[in-house]
């Protein structure tokens, strides 16, 4: 009995994701489909458009058999960390046998090329990626133009649009681990994650989003049901580009008055030295759009600042990374929605991976650092996205700790 993994966050849950899954359980024939999807906070450094309990509810009513949450450490992280941390926490569930994702150059070839050097890390790549990274370029900048200098310009091309990037992440992470977990490849069959327009069928999640935002109907876009469980208050989505203005601002006037020597922005994860420069340099008062804008540079993309600014909120520290990474990824898996005739995989888990199984949050006790650590980030997450929510709709959400397992019939 064959099981396929997904990575995915969501945001909506739309029919190219049904088309993903069925394409890949047709290559492996795989009986299950088990999802880890990111929480409430999404790698762009946004609030996903509905919380996670309801996300991977409509994901199983969608056909996926079970979603467990990729904890936020990794959901707010670049892509190298986004990947490595869903991957490892895949490995370790033992059970899996085939990861599928999308693309848009259907290249294995290549991909099995460029992942090689990355994984081994050849003199010749260490050498110009360092000679770019004491130029000022970011990691993922530095790491293009030593794979571009290797493979020759052609391979920018592909290595740089965003669903390739992350196909590239997962195939590296899955040989670093030496797993035996095989990669998938699916071509999108939509026009990009980032095409604004509803294209029929198969339109992108961003699309999708920004139909709702506009009163448009969104339920031909997403699998017949899909569209429940969130639907009632994601009629007013969450306003991303301004939601985090009051959190960011105090977070910077109280940092200003604080004597540089304790000040603690430096830990940030995901900060660097000219990131942290111009955040101290920004005006106050600022609103969250304007900050964006002050922030990005030629070498700061927008998606790392909004991460960065995010990380601040929460806390998240360049050190919660390291434990993590040092310690495993992860000691436990928390059940977000599983399909009532599946609850079999759960134990498939428990009895072949060391990884705790978390159904009814309240009895959850983390017993190591890493566990106490990311469990903490995690229940912070989902009570700053469900103030978010008040303050936006008027609508309670309910705290981790009172949560349960959505069993899906």
């Amino acid at each position: 009995m064959a099981n396929l993994g997904i990575i995915a966050e969501f945001n909506p849950f739309h029919n190219g994701h049904k088309y993903l899954y069925t394409e890949a359980v047709k290559k492996c024939k795989a009986e299950n489909v088990i999802a880890l999807m990111s929480g409430n906070f999404i790698q762009r450094g946004a609030p996903a458009m509905a919380d996670k309990y309801s996300r991977a509810e409509a994901a199983v009513i969608g056909g996926i058999d079970a979603v467990f949450e990729l904890p936020v450490i990794y959901a707010t992280g670049s892509a190298r960390d986004f990947a490595a941390g869903a991957v490892a926490i895949l490995n370790e569930m033992k059970i899996i046998d085939y990861i599928a994702f999308g693309v848009e150059d259907d290249v294995p070839e290549f991909f099995d090329e460029v992942t090689d050097i990355l994984a081994n890390e050849p003199k010749e790549y260490k050498d110009s990626l360092n000679e770019h990274l004491t130029k000022g370029f970011s990691y993922p900048a530095a790491s293009e133009r030593a794979i571009k200098k290797i493979l020759g310009a052609s391979a920018s091309k592909i290595i740089s649009k965003p669903n390739n990037i992350l196909a590239i992440s997962y195939i590296t992470a899955l040989k670093k681990l030496k797993s035996d977990i095989k990669p998938i490849i699916i071509p999108r069959c939509d026009n990009g994650y980032d095409n604004e327009e509803l294209t029929g069928k198969y339109s992108s999640a961003t699309a999708i989003r920004k139909a709702l935002n506009e009163g448009v109907n969104i339920r031909q876009y997403i699998p017949r049901g899909s569209s429940k469980p969130y639907l009632e208050y994601t009629k007013k989505p969450l306003p991303e580009k301004t939601w985090l203005t009051p959190s960011i601002a105090s977070r910077l006037i109280y940092d200003r008055n604080l004597p540089p020597e304790i000040s603690q922005l430096d830990q940030i994860m995901d900060m660097t030295p000219e990131l942290l420069n111009r955040l101290r340099k920004a005006p106050l008062p600022v609103k969250y759009v304007e900050l964006q804008d002050f922030l990005k540079t030629k070498n700061i993309t927008m998606s790392r600042v909004s991460r960065v600014l995010l990380h601040m909120v929460l806390g998240i520290k360049d050190e919660d990374r390291k434990i993590a990474y040092d310690n495993g990824y992860a000691d436990y898996l928390n059940i977000l929605a599983i399909k009532d005739t599946k609850t079999s995989i759960i134990k498939d888990i428990e009895a072949a991976s060391t990884l705790t199984l978390i159904n009814k949050k309240s009895s959850f006790t983390p017993e190591t650092e890493t566990s106490s650590r990311m469990w903490q980030l995690d229940k912070l997450a989902t009570d700053l996205y469900n103030q978010l929510i008040y303050d936006n709709s008027n609508i309670r959400l309910r705290g981790e700790l009172s949560c349960s397992t959505k069993i899906v019939k």
